[in-house]
């Protein structure tokens, strides 16, 4: 196995080949057999074949990992289960189910639209692997609604639901568009930080359209990426000789290098914060800035974080989140208040009724 590296071949094959434990993360994202149209595959076999298929290529995976390694699997809700049962039969040890959920998911008639995507992180062994928890930590409603000085300053960890990676559509800018399943780099970012160190060896089984070596390279990670279509490993080559190691750089006369951008920005995406009121907000800001700072390996402060977000506000590249609604201050102490004009549906008076006179009483009786 020869790091930074794009096979094309069979990956159960190849990797058998390779020497025992030579990697330190995997990522996989393997045909779901739904029918989808790949190159050089058949995604519509017999379901019986296809567990079958699975964990031959699970357990050569595990073979290579390092003891202290970590294994993400992304499955669709058809086989789900059985992933995780032959992880356990496997013996690998389930730290989260994460689900990956997204707009844009597929439309259907017949049922509910399906929106999300299974992702596995097991590890080799239960208590030795590597989490890097103070590069995926993001202000919580502590900082950013209650200003809270008693919470963590170094904010707090992703749920295991994750919504702030929308699906790379075709008409993103991001797309490679010689793959139809294209993950995007964002989420492969965060496992490949969580999950290695620099210089670690991130394999990806079934690279597909590359992104998990795009990311591992640009992270200052090692990667090797395996598929049996010769179009796709070549098209990976191609992407891969575009993307430089970017774990180095460093701001120069005030401009910030393109992935500490985008790692700004997803961490305004993580926060869930309109910029109205997260410009304010000193105590969020003081998160952002120290978890900025342990991504991207460069200590920035708040006053450059904040004139960044200025710079950026307004731009095309800056997120949008589901509620923009600026931030409209209370007064929690006043006694005006909205009052309610109750309207009270009266019933018309009943008449009055004459008492009876002694004729009366005698023409009834």
């Amino acid at each position: 196995m020869k790091p930074n590296t794009i096979y094309c071949g069979d990956a159960c094959e190849l990797l058998d080949s390779w020497k025992p434990g030579c990697v330190d993360l995997v990522f996989a994202d393997p045909p779901f057999n739904i029918g989808y149209v790949y190159d050089g595959y058949r995604d519509d076999v017999p379901d019986a074949e296809y567990v079958a298929w699975s964990r031959r290529w699970m357990a050569t995976c595990q073979r290579v990992l390092r003891a202290n390694g970590s294994f993400y699997i992304a499955i669709g809700d058809d086989f789900a289960a059985d992933i995780r049962i032959l992880g356990r039969e496997l013996g690998l040890h389930l730290r989260n189910w994460i689900i990956w959920h997204y707009t844009f998911g597929q439309s259907m008639k017949a049922k509910f639209a399906r929106g999300h995507t299974h992702i596995f992180y097991f590890t080799k062994d239960r208590e030795l692997f590597t989490f890097n928890d103070r590069q995926l930590r993001f202000p919580s409603a502590r900082h950013t609604e209650y200003q809270d000085l008693r919470a963590n300053p170094l904010g707090r960890l992703p749920d295991d639901v994750w919504d702030e990676f929308p699906r790379v559509c075709g008409t993103f800018k991001e797309r490679a568009g010689f793959h139809g399943c294209q993950m995007p780099e964002a989420l492969l970012m965060r496992i490949v930080m969580a999950s290695s160190n620099p210089g670690d060896v991130v394999l990806d089984p079934f690279v597909g359209s590359g992104t998990t070596a795009v990311a591992a390279k640009r992270l200052g990670r090692r990667y090797v990426g395996i598929d049996i279509s010769k179009s796709y490993a070549k098209h990976t080559e191609e992407r891969l000789a575009a993307t430089r190691n970017e774990s180095a750089a460093q701001p120069h006369d005030g401009e910030w290098p393109a992935l500490h951008v985008e790692m700004l920005l997803q961490l305004y995406r993580e926060t869930k914060v309109s910029l109205a009121n997260l410009l304010p907000n000193e105590v969020a800001l003081r998160v952002i800035a120290a978890s900025l700072s342990e991504r991207v390996g460069h200590c920035y402060e708040v006053v450059e974080v904040r004139r960044q977000f200025e710079r950026l506000a307004g731009t095309k590249v800056f997120p949008k989140l589901p509620n923009d609604t600026p931030f409209v201050a209370r007064n929690h102490v006043t006694t005006e208040g909205k009052r309610y004009q109750r309207t009270i549906q009266r019933l018309r008076p009943r008449r009055e009724t004459k008492p009876a006179t002694e004729d009366e009483v005698r023409q009834v009786g």
